[in-house]
């Protein structure tokens, strides 16, 4: 009965990302997705080449998440829940491997305090937090990295059946297939390195090990940097200039998984780094004490134990100091690992300011390795605490992973509201996308804050061109030759006459679809007779009175108001008309009123 019981504690967090992401997802592209619609095109032609996957997006090389993305998207015909399904892989992946190393480093596996600091971890992993990452396929090579650094760390860890070289040469291959697939790759190299010391052997050895990993390391470097241009360069002389900036961009980015406020933020994320700070100087004192469990004759103290562990993957000393630092040592790399991708992530966006930081929920899956690494590294110190202190340490343990779990599911909650206030915008920019053959080039489009083609990118032009690659290949059934109704039986809403000035007008109305569940998502703004549109407008105001007229709670938010500036219309007497799509008969329904 315990088993099914945890069994079921680890497996709710999954459940209710998948849930989440099965009631979010839109699928659609999204911003950089587009930016890779022309490689689509070049592999659908058969003329595409190494370059084209070498070239660099934005600042970073992403060869495979290109190479990963391209198989889902042809395999899909660009269907972005293959993507989304495989970042919940991707993370189920990292969490097991997790666990394993978790069940490597602990004697008395499957006691309380482990399967306590296991739940956490895989809440964590899973934690909607994320939200920004999960429901947007492009961001799997966040996913994709993690578990690549991950598995270097595991890849050391491995039972000492498998030779030291061998174990540092697949932990060099993660490395080097996370350098290209993120920019914030290439520091697993710098974070790995102090695992590859602590692998078994003598002085000698370790050497050699820690020169040949630094010379992969460089040399990967080399690489990444032939034909670099990055589109956006960081002036560092100009972030040394504000350097309270900077340290409030770091450290609001680590607390970022926990608050979600300006300047407290910031407090949990120094509270964070200087718990992280402690545990290197705690566990870093019982290696560097016997320098790195060396003999004084050159040759290791525990040669016969990779990593300090008996040959039955438990560790050989577990009371020892060399036994417990060299268990912690798997979380201090991955926890070193978050650090510097926040480091490198400051430096190129603190000019944005923290709030940016405490926005971007993509950033946290970065920043939730740096918890993890605590909550493991906690779990060792509690271990390792002489009997008279371990109930109170014990007891502060669980108290904090109580704490953690309240939070989390208080920025789950918050994570679901802001989601689903998002989600009418995605599925009117999926209509939009539909409909795009329809829409004018107009000033509303481009530039409106309310236009739904800039929810696909701000770079409306590269929706456009996406959009018509997509229809060259066939992925999509983009509307056309769609009837135009202007006096349809039914009603589907009304148009106000709109308040206009010298610069601008306000449209406003009411849309619904008559006996259907589903109800319109957007309405589109057309100017005399023509066919094309010039604005949008969301439905999704308050309507009660429309409501109770027509007896239905479907129509408790029919109501849509658009602003649109004087440069989108004529000044001269202009015929404004407002439409809905119907799907389901390919028409345009015209609005009565106006």
């Amino acid at each position: 009965m315990k088993k099914y019981i945890l069994f079921t504690f680890y497996l709710i967090p999954l459940l209710l990302l998948i849930g989440f992401v099965a009631n979010f997802s839109v699928n659609v592209p999204i911003d950089d997705e587009w930016r890779l619609a022309s490689l689509f095109e070049k592999i659908a032609q058969g003329n595409v080449n190494f370059q084209d996957f070498w070239a660099l997006h934005s600042n970073h090389r992403i060869v495979f998440p290109k190479i990963i993305i391209a198989v889902l998207v042809f395999a899909s015909q660009w269907n972005i829940n293959y993507q989304l399904c495989l970042s919940i892989g991707l993370a189920l992946i990292t969490f097991i491997a997790m666990y394993k190393l978790s069940s490597m480093q602990v004697k008395n596996v499957g006691d309380d305090l482990w399967h306590l600091a296991n739940i956490l971890t895989c809440i964590l992993v899973f934690s909607l937090v994320q939200h920004e990452n999960w429901l947007w396929g492009f961001q799997l090579a966040w996913f994709f990295v993690n578990l690549c650094f991950v598995a270097a760390v595991y890849a050391l860890v491995l039972t000492h059946k498998l030779l030291p070289t061998i174990r540092i040469s697949i932990a060099a291959i993660f490395c080097f297939i996370a350098s290209f697939s993120l920019a914030q790759g290439l520091l697993s190299w710098l974070a790995m390195i102090p695992a590859v010391v602590a692998v078994e052997g003598n002085r000698v050895h370790k050497k050699r090990r820690l020169i040949a990993w630094m010379l992969l390391f460089v040399a990967t470097c080399a690489i990444y940097s032939i034909d670099y241009h990055p589109s956006r360069k960081t002036s560092i002389i100009s972030l040394l200039s504000k350097p309270l900036v900077v340290i409030d961009y770091f450290l609001s980015l680590l607390g970022s998984p926990i608050v979600r406020l300006p300047v407290f933020a910031a407090f949990v994320g120094l509270v964070i780094f200087a718990s992280f700070v402690f545990f290197v100087w705690h566990f870093g004192q019982k290696i560097l004490s016997i320098d790195l469990g060396w003999g004084g004759d050159g040759q290791d103290a525990h040669s016969t134990s990779p990593l300090g562990w008996g040959g039955d993957g438990q560790d050989a000393h577990p009371t020892s100091p060399l036994g417990w630092g060299y268990q912690a040592l798997p979380w201090l790399s991955i926890g070193l690992f978050s650090v510097l991708s926040a480091l490198f992530i400051t430096a190129g966006r603190a000019e944005f300011g923290a709030i940016q930081a405490i926005e971007s929920s993509r950033y946290t899956t970065n920043s939730i390795l740096l918890l993890i690494a605590l909550v493991q590294l906690g779990q060792l110190f509690v271990r390792e605490t002489t009997v008279a202190l371990k109930r109170n340490y014990n007891f502060f343990y669980r108290g904090f992973a109580g704490l953690l779990i309240g939070i989390i599911i208080v920025n789950s909650q918050q994570a679901i509201a802001q989601t689903r206030s998002a989600l009418l915008y995605k599925q009117g920019a999926q209509d939009c996308l539909q409909l795009i053959n329809y829409l004018e080039p107009s000033e509303f489009f481009k530039n409106s804050p309310e236009s739904c083609l800039r929810v696909l990118s701000k770079k409306t032009w590269l929706v456009r061109d996406g959009a018509a690659i997509i229809d060259r290949i066939g992925w999509r059934k983009f509307a056309k030759n769609v009837e135009f109704i202007s006096n349809s039986e039914k009603v589907y809403g009304y148009l106000d006459k709109p308040k206009t000035s010298q610069k601008s007008f306000k449209a406003a109305g009411w849309a619904v679809f008559p006996q259907n569940k589903k109800q319109p998502n957007i309405v589109l703004l057309s100017v005399g007779d023509k066919q094309s549109f010039f604005a949008n407008a969301y439905v999704n105001l308050d309507s009660p009175d429309i409501a109770k007229i027509l007896k239905s709670q479907l129509y408790n938010n029919a109501r849509w108001a658009v602003d649109v500036s004087g440069a989108d219309w004529a000044i001269a007497q202009t015929d404004i008309k407002a439409w809905v799509y119907n799907p389901v008969d390919n028409q345009f329904v015209q609005l009565r009123g106006g």
